[in-house]
């Protein structure tokens, strides 16, 4: 992540207002998917579109890039900026002590009989960087219709843009929708959404807007286990980000990996210091607590791990560093 470019960004204001509710709440709640779709009606080619492909094992992975955002660096509040600059030096990344870019990516699972989405990407509203994901997918060669799963590690808007069409149609006509039970519940806590800042309520009726179409015959799973959803695919509770938050353990023959969605936002800093969270987290200490047991038990195993802000391709390891851990990215497959 290089944190040079000072290009189109979310405010502060633009999060508290539900990451760009601000330009997009006087079109109402349900024009929503319709902003947020706009991006797939169009034949160009998103500038962002990307993927690459590994196997693990019997089971193949794809990643898929949906671009980036760039944030506000104070979206870290425990964040300190001289121990910052020194990490990413360590780390042959740029501080930038205004903005940090992060990346947006999504996943493809496959089996021998199953295609599992992970993640759809962020709304191109948002901006001119992201939505890309349903290009990937096309260039990586797979047509929506093939996906009989769509797994979503969480329902922030920036994991759920490319589900629903500008008229409200699935986009993946064939697949059930899976997620946590708590993460249901979170997203369709009216009580919740009364409570919050009114400018932050259209992303919660625009999450709500793109988890409709799927609602009938959904499988929600708990958060108190580990739930196979597939062979050799396995949903591992991971709370803090969101109450419901998920990530997907993938183990065939002797190799295994680890898709750990929101556990990392900011690759160049969260490694050497866990315990900077980030304002996104529903619960920081919670995911502070989270983020430092997984980063220790896939250290130790010496897991790949993948996740949804990792630098594409976002695959890659963790390992025991002088500062806490540090990342490396997995040496390329050439073997597909």
């Amino acid at each position: 992540m290089t944190d040079t470019h000072n290009g189109p960004r979310l405010s502060r204001r633009m999060l508290l207002g539900g990451l760009a509710a601000a330009p997009v709440a006087a079109l109402g709640a349900t024009s929503l998917v319709s902003a947020a779709s706009a991006q797939t009606a169009t034949p160009e080619m998103h500038p962002m579109a990307e993927f690459s492909r590994r196997t693990i094992g019997d089971i193949e992975v794809i990643a898929l890039a949906d671009g980036y955002a760039t944030l506000p660096l104070n979206f870290m509040p425990e964040l300190d900026q001289a121990k910052a600059d020194k990490i990413a030096t360590q780390n042959y990344k740029t501080h930038n002590p205004q903005v940090m870019n992060t990346a947006i990516n999504g996943f493809i699972i496959r089996t021998a009989d199953r295609t599992i989405a992970v993640d759809a990407g962020a709304p191109g509203f948002l901006a001119p960087t992201v939505g890309a994901w349903h290009n990937s997918l096309a260039i990586a060669g797979i047509d929506s219709n093939e996906i009989d799963t769509l797994f979503l590690t969480h329902a922030h808007a920036d994991h759920v843009a490319a589900m629903t069409g500008q008229n409200g149609e699935r986009l993946f006509p064939n697949a059930g929708l899976v997620l946590s039970e708590a993460e249901w519940a979170f997203a369709h806590n009216d009580s919740f959404l009364a409570q919050m800042p009114e400018d932050f309520q259209p992303m919660f009726h625009y999450a709500r807007a793109q988890l409709s179409p799927y609602a009938n015959g959904r499988d929600m799973i708990s958060m108190s286990k580990e739930t196979e959803i597939a062979p050799g695919v396995t949903a591992v509770p991971m709370p803090g980000h969101t109450p419901g938050h998920m990530g997907l353990r993938i183990t065939s023959g002797n190799q295994s990996l680890m898709i750990w969605g929101d556990l990392v936002h900011a690759p160049a800093y969260q490694f050497a210091e866990p315990d900077w969270g980030i304002v996104f987290d529903a619960d920081m200490e919670q995911a502070k607590q989270t983020r430092a047991k997984l980063l220790d038990q896939l250290s130790a195993e010496r897991t790949m791990v993948a996740g949804m802000h990792l630098d594409f391709p976002a695959l890659g390891y963790v390992e025991r560093a002088a500062e806490n851990y540090r990342y490396l990215t997995a040496p390329r497959d050439y073997g597909v």
